[in-house]
């Protein structure tokens, strides 16, 4: 009885003739010996909500070539990441993702060539951001399209800063807030943290036995959602120390926190909300930290001319 073998053809079959095959490889390798390069040039890399990015597609290539068009393509998103292995998860929200014709397709010359584009910001778009449990970009693609080939393409991120938030009116009653916790006393004129300024702190403790140090922390809170769950992430964006000594038992001192202010505006977006705290802790050698917590909020400074109408009035002089 005769054996038959059977030989299967693992190989795939083509589906393009060699000739084909022969002119893509060929247009291919010219293609990526012409075009050299693909870039995004800003006029300003910084934008406020409500205000016009713009700036410029710049191709570079040795030689001319024909595309069918040139795009940009905007995208703002906003992501979270909770978790790892098996429990991760992540949660992606598109904000922004639009994409604008900058020029009809023909012949790119050799040399540099520049494609301008200006891009209306929406108002009330949040900010960049980057925090413990994901991040807000904003990004502009460059694309040309064409045949035989991949698109060349570049992507950038710009940042979209916040406006200064609005300026509060200064308080004289000096005990506005005031909190005690377990012999440390905090009084504060304000519960709001100027641009420039800080806020002012006055403290006191009264337990001489367990006098050491005071520790002044402006705290960052992070709320996020992902997926279906929240979670939240505290942070210290600026601290101060103060060192006592006996000659402090009893006594109001005061301190200064939170001058030149370099961090995000509270916000509050899809998936993130943002909003700061005042910590202050009195450091002790047994037991447990007594601690006071303040919600904060962010105000600009007062323009000069204002701060020169309240230095008149103390002073009585109207007509300054």
């Amino acid at each position: 009885m005769k054996k038959f073998e059977t030989k299967l053809n693992l190989q795939p079959k083509n589906t393009c003739s060699p000739i084909t095959i022969f002119r893509f490889r060929r247009t291919l390798k010219q293609w990526r010996r012409t075009l050299r390069s693909v870039d995004i040039i800003f006029d300003s890399r910084r934008v406020l909500p409500g205000e016009t990015l713009t700036g410029n597609v710049v191709v570079k290539t040795d030689k001319e070539f024909e595309c069918n068009r040139v795009v940009l393509k905007v995208v703002s998103k906003e992501r979270t990441e909770v978790g790892s292995g098996d429990s991760r998860r992540v949660d992606e929200k598109h904000i922004v993702s639009r994409v604008f014709r900058i020029s009809e397709g023909g012949i790119i010359q050799a040399g540099t060539t520049s494609f301008p584009f200006s891009y209306n910001v929406p108002r009330g778009l949040a900010p960049s951001y980057k925090g413990y449990y994901g991040w807000i970009k904003h990004t502009v693609e460059g694309v040309v399209e064409v045949d035989w080939a991949l698109d060349p393409k570049m992507t950038i991120e710009y940042r979209v800063i916040q406006n200064r938030p609005p300026c509060r009116p200064e308080i004289v009653d000096t005990k506005a807030i005031s909190e005690t916790e377990n012999g440390l006393y905090v009084q504060l004129n304000e519960n709001c943290v100027r641009l420039d300024s800080g806020i002012l702190v006055g403290f006191k403790v009264d337990d001489r036995k367990r006098m050491r140090a005071v520790r002044f922390d402006i705290m960052k809170l992070e709320d996020v959602k992902c997926g279906w769950s929240k979670t939240k992430h505290h942070s210290s964006v600026q601290n101060k120390y103060y060192e006592l000594n006996p000659d402090d038992w009893g006594r109001w001192q005061e301190i200064q926190i939170g001058e030149d202010w370099r961090h995000n505006i509270p916000f509050k977006s899809l998936l993130f909300h943002l909003s700061y705290y005042l910590k202050v802790t009195l450091e002790i050698d047994w037991g447990s930290d007594p601690e006071i917590i303040i919600p904060l909020t962010i105000s600009d400074s007062a323009p000069e001319e204002d701060v020169l109408d309240e230095i008149a009035k103390d002073l009585g002089l109207d007509d300054w």
